[in-house]
């Protein structure tokens, strides 16, 4: 997973993906024959889906443009068995045996209206994508690549990754948090050779499209446009997060040496937050089995904290049995290995919500009752790396500006234009 954030869907404001606002797509060039699962009339030239010629330089990837793979409807897989989709009022289908899919792929243009994939599901159904959908025929199932002008991705990403009654300066923050980010990726290009893109539109890099922008989400977009976080002038990676639990971290909670644009600091804005501290109970029986899944062996010993970070985050998980002991390291891997998955979570504020694949955060103590239960308590919620969300929204509060919101959270850093 990619370190960026991770939200569960618990009582966070993300869940899924999309509903661009703005942006006219890229006019296309010829219109061919389509499969309508719509009337007859669809099938006349006029009412056809604009094609985009593969050889448009316009689709290459140009710097102000992002190349986005859309995952399925579970955010289990890349891969498509078919696609449906309204364009221009009238609704095509897709298969890996549509005749139009016989050369291997199919770029659409959305135009100004967008192109709305009804088989994908998001919080805000149906998402509509703007720019253009290129459609592959692969041998796993049908890959679907959203490209389009980086600005009006941002305006997608914004609203999924934080709620859009923030103040306008801590989406401002944000919006150049996810800018800087996404850039990095472009450059960075880790899915470009096996799927052409440069992200993809899930927690694995950002949440593209799940909630659809507003006016307050899109003008946060355009006030920092081309905005991005640099560092010698280069752009940083811009990890962000939802909430603290007293201190942030350094890439450090990932082993390695920490990045000298990430500090740990102090972080008091979000104390009262209610994913500020947090408590969970899991069963022995469980974590026994997931610990059977780990070494293959029958029984679990115990279980305890045995390093943990300056921050506090823990770096260190040993699991004994009966014949091994096993130490976890990596922050993702303890947080699922301590997954509340169907437990209940009490907040700070006394309320409660159903549990996760992950634990909220790695920033935590643990009481373990051999056979009875492990309790666990803990503060904040997600990696604790970067830029606190809920933090940056309390310091808005207070008057602070977005650049003074980033600069408290990353050292030495410099604002400049990405073109």
């Amino acid at each position: 997973m990619n370190r960026a954030r991770e939200k569960e869907g618990w009582k966070t404001w993300t869940g899924c993906v999309l509903g661009i606002a703005g942006a006219g797509g890229i006019e296309s060039g010829m219109a061919v024959g389509m499969q309508n699962t719509g009337s007859a009339e669809a099938t006349e030239n006029d009412d056809l889906p604009e094609i985009a010629e593969s050889g448009d330089e316009r689709l290459s990837t140009l710097s102000g443009k992002i190349r986005v793979l859309l995952m399925d409807s579970g955010y289990q897989s890349y891969y498509h068995s078919s696609v449906t989709l309204n364009l221009n009022g009238a609704d095509y289908e897709y298969t890996p045996d549509s005749p139009e899919l016989s050369q291997g792929e199919l770029v659409l243009g959305g135009g100004e209206a967008g192109i709305t994939i009804t088989s994908i599901e998001r919080q805000e159904s149906p998402p509509v994508y703007y720019g253009t959908l290129e459609i592959q025929n692969t041998p796993q199932g049908l890959l679907l690549i959203n490209e389009l002008p980086l600005e009006t991705y941002l305006e997608g990403v914004v609203p999924s990754e934080m709620p859009a009654s923030y103040e306008g300066q801590a989406l401002m923050a944000q919006a150049v948090c996810a800018r800087t980010y996404a850039v990095c990726q472009m450059e960075e290009g880790s899915l470009q050779e096996e799927y052409g893109a440069d992200v993809d539109d899930s927690v694995n890099f950002q949440v593209y499209g799940n909630i659809a922008p507003t006016d307050k989400t899109s003008q946060a977009v355009r006030e920092t446009s081309g905005q991005i976080m640099c560092q010698d002038g280069k752009p940083v990676t811009a990890y962000y997060f939802s909430t603290s639990s007293g201190r942030t971290s350094t890439d450090e909670i990932w082993g390695g040496t920490s990045s000298s644009y990430l500090k740990s600091v102090e972080c008091e804005f979000d104390q009262n937050a209610p994913w500020s501290s947090w408590k969970v109970t899991i069963p022995w029986t469980v974590l026994e089995e997931r610990t059977r899944n780990l070494t293959g062996s029958e029984s679990l010993e115990s279980i305890q904290v045995v390093k943990k970070s300056e921050s506090g985050a823990v770096t260190g998980l040993q699991i004994t049995t009966e014949k091994e002991a096993v130490q976890l390291e990596g922050e993702y891997e303890i947080r699922e290995f301590l997954s509340p998955q169907g437990q209940t979570i009490t907040e700070k504020d006394g309320s409660t919500v159903t549990g996760g694949s992950l634990l909220p955060s790695s920033y935590f103590q643990l009481k373990a009752n051999k056979g009875g239960c492990v309790e666990i308590t803990g503060g904040g919620f997600g990696h604790g790396v970067g830029m606190s969300q809920t933090a940056a929204n309390e310091m808005a509060k207070e008057g602070y500006s977005w650049q003074e919101i980033l600069e408290y959270f990353f050292r030495d850093i410099t604002l400049d234009r990405y073109e």
